[in-house]
């Protein structure tokens, strides 16, 4: 039987959508939170659920206060909103089977608190082993080393969950564990039916984690866990016995056909569990790491998870050579690691100092000359061997997205194929970590917006079944990470008129095709016609930009109408060091992120002009580009107000390019990034700062915050005279 009933449930995956994407501060989740909240209150005080129905009007309260304040959660209101919600989700689960099974901690020593810590987070590589294995069988049911992968991920999570005495846990992973040896023993066929029961027991699986995680944080440490897992251990027996809710089950030798129908357990929460798990697991550990528990016995490894499309056939490895590649690996503290890297920062910089320093810098001394050199040498390979240490391959949120178009796809009715390309390539761990949310926004506009539905795509032409195809790859010293789909292209034209009926550009504004396309990131902008629980609202594509930013990246989008969308990334290798253009403005310094260079070249005053209301032009090859003065944004004094006398530099700012004025180019060199203090934190044009070699502070320059100030509606294009 059902613990919640349809309503409720229906509610509960609209929040779990929202507190996903409420992290990028948008007032649109916040509002929907409140929306959703307001109609749970309804059911809660209908059905006499008084606990639910006080902490629902608390939380509400407190996110209508948050709303009317008008700016971003910060961090600790972004936990406040995460503790706030799990004992309301609680109590409704509590209030509606009052017998359902559940555990408490008990915490004797310190061990006993290191030992759940490493079942939480060991147990969510296997979680992520079990969905990516579950997603490879659903494509090809017969594949046996995959079924093998995902049985002894359940088997070594059943295990961990036993040596602590975490009942609940153990139970549901040895029913899974038993559903899928039943496959193995070839009694059971694997159906769509059998898939999303394993699918969603991981989901239970890892609120059971994530549950003794944010237990054993709090101050609390007594409080139950309850998770309900009685009726899905049911429909596992039933499918078990032969008896699967109704459903017929296709004995061994049939052909086994997975129906697409999408099912209410899986279909709406991956959004949600996505991100957390993107945040909260550890990326910089190897998936394949050793077992849950240390004491545990019997210790079955794993089989490292097959990528959903296999470009070419993998040698197989021997056990001997399994344990070999094994031994090179250790877990280390992320804290250390990121003290190593800032030490060997600091380094490099005293290093420079030295070096650039007046009176060394003097000597004549070949000798001197020769070791200076080898320090130098010796330095950049500390330095470069130090910074590979924060490099994992995105192999990982790759992988996360297979489940993310998998259920959005079922749920919309609409067959789409996901292919990844290039997963081993490495970025910094914090990129990676932070590339999940935005990623998550594209392929949900994508799926939602893009990808026709199949009597659509076959009336026009096309195949039944849509296509997403993810790919990085390292280009000009960056990494570009592309997402196309063969949807329906955004036409530039309606794009173009939405902006202006919504008010983000002036009625006289006539940009070029990839202008008109970039108007898709403006916060506020949307074409949808309707507000779906997937995408709709305007709110998305620009926190998109927002978080590409905040790496330190831009996102570019090219669109054939009627055939495909292409949105590219571009993105810094690390966050730690940052390849700039050191210009001087005034007597001062600054950093330019070499990313958002497009070209620099020193104007005439023919190509310099001013519009009233537009300030200053510059027409670069018969295109109008808003100009900034860098001594005029900054309000640095300097000899001369000429600007034919200085270096413009096109930069990407917002998706719309500037004409950067600056004095003159001093120098491309990587610079190792330091936080900025309290008193130009609230700052925006700044990203942080360096140290260079003449000991000397040069502030790094956001591109975006640099023409904020200026809107689309002061780009326009000319004809060339």
């Amino acid at each position: 039987m059902a613990l919640l009933d349809e309503s409720t449930e229906e509610l509960l995956q609209e929040i779990a959508l929202e507190l996903a994407f409420v992290q990028s501060g948008g007032q649109s989740s916040i509002a929907a939170l409140i929306s959703s909240l307001g109609k749970l209150q309804q059911i809660a005080a209908a059905q006499g659920k008084e606990k639910a129905l006080e902490l629902s009007r608390e939380l509400g309260g407190w996110l209508v206060d948050l709303e009317s304040r008008g700016t971003a959660l910060d961090a600790g209101e972004l936990e406040a909103l995460q503790q706030k919600y799990q004992p309301l989700e609680k109590a409704l689960y509590a209030e509606a089977n009052k017998t359902e099974a559940g555990f408490t901690i008990n915490l004797e020593s310190q061990d006993d608190l290191e030992l759940l810590n490493e079942f939480c987070n060991e147990g969510k590589d296997l979680l992520s082993q079990v969905e990516q294995g579950v997603l490879v069988l659903e494509e090809d049911p017969a594949h046996r080393e995959t079924l093998n992968q995902v049985f002894r991920a359940f088997h070594t999570f059943k295990g961990g969950a036993g040596f602590l005495g975490l009942e609940p846990i153990k139970d549901l992973a040895h029913n899974l564990e038993s559903l899928l040896d039943a496959a193995r023993q070839n009694s059971l066929v694997i159906d769509r039916h059998v898939i999303n029961l394993i699918l969603a027991g991981g989901d239970t699986l890892r609120k059971f984690v994530d549950g003794i995680e944010q237990t054993i944080r709090s101050d609390n440490k007594t409080a139950p866990i309850i998770v309900p897992t009685r009726e899905l251990i049911e429909r596992v027996r039933s499918t078990l016995d032969g008896n699967p809710g109704g459903m017929t089950v296709k004995k061994p030798g049939e052909t086994s056909e997975l129906a697409s129908e999408p099912t209410s357990e899986t279909a709406s929460e991956t959004a949600n569990e996505t991100a957390n798990e993107t945040v909260n697991q550890p990326a910089s550990e190897p998936a394949n790491e050793a077992t849950i528990i240390p004491p545990i016995v019997e210790v079955i490894k794993p089989i490292p998870t097959l990528p959903r499309e296999i470009e070419e056939p993998q040698p197989k490895t021997s056990p001997k050579q399994k344990a070999t590649n094994l031994s090179n690996f250790v877990k280390i503290d992320t804290q250390k690691l990121d003290a190593l890297i800032d030490l060997v920062g600091e380094l490099v910089i005293a290093k420079s100092m030295v070096v650039e320093h007046p009176v060394v810098a003097g000597q004549q001394s070949e000798e001197l000359s020769r070791e200076l050199r080898q320090l130098s040498r010796i330095a950049a390979d500390l330095q470069r061997n130090a910074m590979s240490l924060r490099m994992v391959p995105i192999r990982t949120t790759f992988q996360k997205m297979n489940r993310l178009v998998r259920d959005l796809a079922n749920s919309q009715k609409k067959q789409i194929s996901l292919v990844t390309k290039g997963e081993d390539t490495e970025l910094d761990r914090n990129i990676v970590e932070a590339l999940a949310e935005p990623m998550i926004h594209m392929l949900r506009n994508s799926i939602d917006h893009g990808i026709e539905q199949p009597a659509e795509r076959e009336g026009m032409g096309k195949s039944a079944e849509g296509k997403i195809e993810i790919e990085a790859c390292h280009q000009a010293g960056g990494i570009l990470i592309r997402i196309e789909d063969d949807g329906r292209g955004i036409d530039p034209a309606r794009v173009l008129a939405k902006a202006r009926e919504r008010g983000i550009i002036d009625s006289d504004f006539n940009g070029n095709t990839h202008e008109i396309l970039s108007l898709i990131f403006e916060p506020g902008f949307s074409t949808a016609e309707t507000v779906t629980d997937v995408s709709g609202r305007g709110v998305g594509m620009d926190v998109v930009r927002g978080s590409i930013s905040r790496l330190r990246g831009r996102i570019d989008v090219q669109s054939v109408v009627g055939k495909s969308t292409t949105f590219s990334i571009y993105l810094p290798l690390t966050l730690a060091i940052i390849d700039g253009m050191l210009v001087g403005a005034g007597n001062q310094r600054f950093i330019i992120p070499t990313l958002s260079i497009q070209e620099s070249f020193k104007p005439t005053a023919s190509m310099l002009s001013t519009l009233k209301g537009r300030g200053q032009l510059v027409n670069l090859r018969g295109r109008l580009i808003p100009m900034i003065s860098l001594c005029q944004k900054l309000k640095i004094d300097k000899g001369s107000d000429d600007p034919s006398e200085g270096i413009i530099l096109i930069i990407n700012s917002g998706g719309q390019a500037k004409g950067l004025l600056v004095d003159h180019l001093i120098s491309k060199q990587e610079v190792v990034i330091k936080p900025m203090g309290d008193t130009l934190q609230s700052q925006p044009v700044y990203s942080g700062a360096a140290i260079m070699g003449d000991g000397r502070v040069a502030l790094i320059l956001d591109p975006d915050a640099l023409g904020r100030t200026d809107s689309p509606r002061s780009e326009s294009q000319t004809s060339s005279n």
